[in-house]
């Protein structure tokens, strides 16, 4: 009977354990891709791809999800594949009503920080850009500032070489809608934009699927998800730049499991209208493994999101006013009231809970 036991327990333990998928849905069933999923001790599991699935949890029994642009949710998984329906985050802009003047002010929050699933967050910093789109030249410009910063040793050096110095553009307004923006800087690699049922349009390139567009009507709210570093490698191989390629090639092959994404958000009318100072969030958002010099294998990511909080047609006395009465100073408790005070989407609980302990840190 003993040997019969033993030879049960040495069978079932040969069996492999079946994977736990799970879907990222909205309400309305569309997928959201580009979610986080998190132990709830912040270790990092994985993102959806852009069909919204991440195809295993690894054993995670409770799993915490967030995305920039939905609220954060802890999820039973029961050692069972399911999808996960999340909310909108209320974040949103009114419409804004056109006046005859000669500029469009808006101002945009943002934040970055840094990640990993040996230490979680490392680095954080917010602050705000004036962006000022003048009308008659269609020309657009940023003035960003630090409002506020924690940092961790070397990782604000790092931080700046790898985000900072692209932080100007990825705060300003985009000046030509997106798809029109894509078909004309990727034209080489044939990008197609198709319709894909109501309120859902893929696109796609040479190489395949690189992004969808989506259409929320219930929110006013149009949504691209994008993978731009997939798009520019595209580009290089399709306008013959190998040389440049195998260099990105060769950098990214000490990124295990790499994911780059970009997701933009933009308010529309009800005819899927819209314009450049209709924008209101987006997220760059970059992952990959590293082995450190002790041999421990950790997850990285690196995000920077942006948020519309404030616009107007203005004149230039006006103008000057706003840019003179929004200086501000914040240590980390204003900050989280400055967030509240304009419903910028919370971060995820696990990851709220490093960035608590590291800003403690940061000030003792």
């Amino acid at each position: 009977m003993m040997k019969k036991l033993i030879t049960l327990l040495f069978i079932l333990s040969a069996v492999p354990s079946v994977a736990q998928q799970i879907r990222t849905i909205d309400k309305d069933g569309q997928p959201i891709p580009y979610v986080s999923v998190l132990t709830t001790d912040a270790k990092y599991i994985g993102i959806t791809d852009l069909d919204g699935i991440l195809k295993d949890v690894k054993g995670a029994d409770t799993i915490a999800v967030s995305h920039v642009a939905y609220k954060s949710k802890l999820y039973k998984v029961n050692g069972k594949s399911g999808s996960i329906i999340l909310e909108d985050a209320d974040f949103g802009l009114p419409e804004i009503v056109v006046k005859k003047k000669p500029y469009v002010y808006a101002q945009t929050y943002y934040r970055i920080f840094y990640y990993d699933d040996s230490l979680g967050v490392v680095y954080y910093r917010v602050g705000l850009t004036d962006n000022v789109i003048d009308r008659k030249t269609k020309k657009l410009s940023a003035n960003t500032r630090n409002a506020s910063k924690a940092k961790y040793s070397i990782l604000k050096t790092v931080l700046n070489t790898l985000v900072g110095s692209k932080l100007n553009k990825r705060s300003e307004l985009p000046m030509k809608k997106i798809e029109e923006s894509l078909k004309k800087s990727y034209e080489a690699n044939k990008v197609k934009i198709t319709d894909e049922g109501p309120g859902k349009k893929r696109i796609s390139d040479f190489k395949g699927t690189v992004g969808y567009i989506t259409d929320n009507q219930s929110t006013g709210q149009r949504r691209y998800s994008v993978n731009m570093s997939k798009l520019y490698n595209d580009k290089l191989e399709a306008t013959g730049k190998t040389k440049e390629l195998a260099k990105r090639e060769k950098r990214d092959a000490k990124k295990k499991n790499e994911q780059d994404n970009d997701y933009f958000v933009f308010r529309i009318d009800e005819n899927g209208n819209y314009s450049p100072e209709d924008f209101m969030m987006m997220q760059y958002m970059t992952s990959f493994d590293k082995t450190e010099k002790d041999g421990r294998n950790v997850h990285v990511v690196m995000a920077l999101q942006v948020f519309t909080i404030d616009r107007a047609y203005v004149d230039k006395n006006e103008l000057k006013a706003l840019k003179k009465d929004n200086k501000i100073k914040m240590n980390y408790q204003n900050i989280r009231q400055f967030e509240q005070a304009h419903k910028i989407p919370a971060l995820a609980p696990a990851i709220q809970k490093k960035l608590n302990e590291l800003w403690k840190a940061d000030e003792e």
